[in-house]
Parts: C-alpha cells; structure tokens; sequence
C-alpha cells in the first residue's frame, strides 16, 4: 500500500525529513503543490524558498516575510483610504483593470496562503513529539499569527472598497468611505456581525464567508493550538527544573 507524504505546516508546508517518500507519495506531493501554487503563488513561493534554509533560516524566513506582508497591507489599505475619500463604491474597472486585477489577485493569494498555511501548521502542531521545521519559539508564533490576523482585516478591507456601491444592500445604510469598508471587515473575520451593513452581489457575499473562515482558523484554532503548546511547554520546563 502506497504512503501518504507527510506534510509540515510551519507556514507554509515543508516536506518531513522522517523518511524519504515513496514514488507514489511524490506524486501526490508535487500535485498538493500544483493544487497550492494554484490558490496561492505568494503560498508557492514561501515553499520553495524555506526549502533551501535550515530550522534557523525558515525562522528567520517566516519572520521577514510576515513583517513585509504586513506593510504591504498597511500600504494598500492607505492607498484605498486616500482614493476613496470621495466614497466608497466609485470603482471604475473599466479603466483601472490593468491596476485592479493584479493588486486583487495579489491580495487573495495572500489571504489564500495565510489560511493554507495556518491550517496545516495547525494540524502539524498537534501530533505529539514532532520537531517543528523551524526554531521560532511559541510566543513568537503567536506574535506572527496577530500580524496575519491584522494583515487578512487590511486585505479583506481592500477587497471590499474594490467592489461597486451597488454590490451592497439596497434602501438602506451601505459602506460610504473606507474606513466603513475597514471596520465591516474587522467585525465580520470576528464573527460579531459587519456593523450594519449587508453585501447583496455573490462576490462580496463570498468574501465575507471566507473571511469568516479564516478568523475562525486563527482565532480558535490556531492561537489555542499556539498558546496551548506554549503553556505545557513551559509547565514541562518548569516541572523538570523542580
């Protein structure tokens, strides 16, 4: 019977140096990764370049990259906040798609990769005396896992000020600026309602369900996983000081 390859979470996924897989296990690797590479090049690209550094540099790898994803989000979410100071919703695609199709297929592959990689690392992290693949400690996992939280309400935001006013409810309240868009997105990923306003089109609709998804991944799943590992890390320390 063919094995099934291990697969890493750490953000994003890294091969287990266990054993080295069988054919039929390579192939099914390389199809997860096409299948990856697919939903989220950014997800790609992270793989291929932790998988030349060792547990130290994929550290040092995933820290550099998380602040520099953060910033970008940051600068995008201004960006939207200064071009939508006459409202929200004013989006002219027809003109503005060479611009607006890559900074969109940018910021869902972003928000792609951050709920892949978040969602293997968490089942990665809960089997029971596996060496992660690289040597962030807990605390700073859970430190990277605030700054994705905040990068996925900035990206979510954008996305949103990138639909027309008229994908949005109508005869009542609908998102004016973009500062409406931001908090609609930092309710909405925490399950405590978008503040009033209702999408109506499927895209948003989709959005706000995915969004939905992946502050669930973070917020129950991994951030308990992350905190609950820290915790009987430190017990463990203490108890074998004593």
């Amino acid at each position: 019977m063919a094995t099934v390859p291990t697969l890493r979470g750490d953000h994003p996924i890294m091969p287990s140096t266990a054993s080295p897989p069988t054919r039929p296990a390579g192939r099914a690797m390389k199809v997860w990764r096409a299948v990856a590479a697919a939903m989220s090049p950014t997800f790609a690209f992270a793989d291929r370049r932790k998988r030349d550094h060792d547990r130290a540099g994929r550290a040092r790898f995933i820290r550099r990259m998380n602040a520099r994803y953060l910033a970008v989000g940051a600068t995008l979410a201004g960006i939207a906040f200064v071009a939508s100071h006459h409202g929200a919703g004013m989006v002219d695609w027809t003109a503005w798609w060479p611009v607006l199709a890559p900074v969109a297929w940018y910021l869902l592959s972003r928000c792609n990769e951050v709920f892949l990689a978040f969602y293997l690392d968490a089942f990665d992290k809960l089997r029971v005396n596996q060496r992660p693949s690289s040597a962030l400690a807990w605390p700073t996992r859970v430190r990277l896992a605030l700054n994705s939280y905040a990068e996925l309400v900035l990206n979510f935001a954008v996305l949103y000020a990138m639909t027309p006013a008229d994908w949005w409810q109508c005869g009542a309240q609908r998102p004016t600026s973009f500062t409406d868009l931001l908090t609609y997105s930092a309710l909405t990923i925490t399950t405590s309602g978008g503040g009033g306003f209702v999408a109506r089109h499927w895209v948003p609709q989709l959005l706000t369900v995915y969004e939905v998804m992946c502050g669930l991944m973070l917020l129950v799943v991994s951030f308990t996983i992350y905190t609950g590992r820290g915790l009987s890390k430190r017990a463990a320390t203490h108890l074998g000081k004593g």
